[in-house]
């Protein structure tokens, strides 16, 4: 019914069979317990080698570069697909230049909004956006 005592819970049985906890340690004792955990603490915030935080650091340069070149592939296709409908609908209709310009300006519109709204995501700390498809991920820091 009840689970059995385990010293990974810091109890153990007395001799009659009770639980007991067991007796807090000596001020020295403490004291050396203390220093020791704060030299595991140290050694584990210092323990990354050079190679390892120089492959961190390469992977979060990475990211970024990933990051950004997707920012501005979508920025190019938001911009030149309304120009491209544009210019084959002035094609079929003989109106050339009007609606290219005006999907011109259309694409400039809407890739500016787009960037705008991106970039104040992405400094507001948002993480993933499920109608853009955006992944701002802030692991690295």
């Amino acid at each position: 019914m009840f689970p059995a005592p385990s010293r990974e819970r810091g109890l153990a049985l007395a001799p009659n069979g009770e639980m007991k906890r067991p007796e807090a340690p000596e001020p020295e004792q403490y004291r050396r317990l203390e220093q020791e955990a704060e030299k595991l603490r140290q050694s584990a915030v210092s323990g990354q080698s050079d190679a390892s935080r120089r492959r961190s650091r390469q992977q979060a340069g990475m990211h970024a570069y990933v990051r950004y070149t997707g920012i501005g592939m979508q920025f190019l296709l938001l911009m030149l697909l309304p120009m491209g409908a544009g210019y084959w609908a002035d094609t079929a209709l003989d109106t050339t230049p009007w609606l290219m310009v005006a999907g011109a300006v259309l694409g400039a519109i809407a890739a500016m909004t787009w960037l705008v709204r991106t970039v104040t995501r992405m400094e507001s700390g948002q993480g993933k956006r499920g109608k853009s498809g955006l992944q701002d991920s802030q692991e690295q820091k």
